[in-house]
């Protein structure tokens, strides 16, 4: 970086701020409705003030490009606002494609990747896993970081119910592709199935548990470099939280890269894309 970082937006993100000047690659991964997309922005604003330039794939927004194309939306049709599971597997490789080809294509410190995967129910989850393709080796590296959120419940609650407003008002264009409450609590409760099955015990019986969840997490991400972060406040919110300035830019899948993830899940049955789905967590 060319200048110094200016002090972090919360105390809790000290310890990434600290080490943000020696990152290619910042992945921040957590339950919908934990505060990532916030997250994501400020760490864009940290590097464009350091005078470094951001690429950025974020989950809900580059699942645009499958939403928009003919052939993914009549194989996978959204059902009650819940991603289909072809499309979220179709997704999982392009991602890696992507980052891999990212990387190959940035040398050095000058650009960096900001990726926003909330892991959950396969969502960009293929990041974790041990693939022998271009982007292992970077993924697993010390030049990347996974950001674990994971806020106290007191604050998670907080933070849905200001969801829950943000949708009633209608705010911005991205955050109609937000995950609703209703589905937050059902992301929320599919935890326990896997953390039992991994032997993971939490302190509530249901709803969201602080302890559980980032003990699950922690066992995805054992592959990779993670730092957790426990968020006990909110940060101040000015505008739209995907607003980006002038040295950030998205990365998109263009038709060609749509059509081309959905040839290997296209024959798969219902069954095989759920199972495959399912276990996110099992690799």
């Amino acid at each position: 970086m060319s200048k110094a970082l200016k002090s972090p937006p919360a105390p809790y993100l000290k310890e990434l701020w600290t080490k943000l000047e020696v990152l290619r690659c910042v992945v921040v991964v957590g339950l919908p409705g934990t505060g990532k997309s916030l997250l994501v922005r400020e760490i864009a604003a940290a590097a464009a003030a350091a005078g470094r330039n951001s690429s950025l794939l974020q989950w809900d927004v580059s699942r645009e490009s499958w939403d928009s194309h003919p052939t993914a939306s009549a194989l996978f049709p959204e059902i009650d606002g819940v991603t289909h599971s072809g499309i979220r597997l179709a997704m999982g490789s392009w991602v890696r494609t992507t980052v891999g080809k990212w990387f190959s294509n940035h040398a050095g410190l000058e650009q960096l990747l900001i990726v926003e995967a909330p892991h959950i129910g396969g969502r960009f989850s293929e990041l974790s896993h041990i693939v022998d393709d271009q982007a292992e080796q970077p993924l697993a590296g010390a030049e990347t970081l996974f950001v674990l959120v994971a806020p106290t419940k007191e604050l998670q609650l907080t933070l849905k119910r200001q969801r829950a407003a943000d949708m009633e008002a209608g705010q911005g264009t991205y955050e109609s592709n937000n995950a609703s409450p209703d589905l937050l609590d059902e992301l929320t409760n599919s935890l326990r199935g896997p953390a039992g099955e991994l032997g993971i015990t939490g302190s509530t019986s249901t709803g969201y548990d602080p302890g559980l969840y980032a003990g699950l997490m922690q066992h995805v991400l054992r592959h990779r470099h993670v730092l957790l972060v426990q968020p006990d406040e909110l940060m101040e919110v000015t505008g739209s939280v995907y607003s980006l300035g002038n040295s950030s830019e998205r990365l998109w899948a263009t038709e060609e890269e749509v059509s081309a993830s959905l040839d290997p899940v296209a024959s798969l049955s219902p069954d095989e894309l759920l199972q495959r789905t399912d276990s996110w967590f099992r690799f």
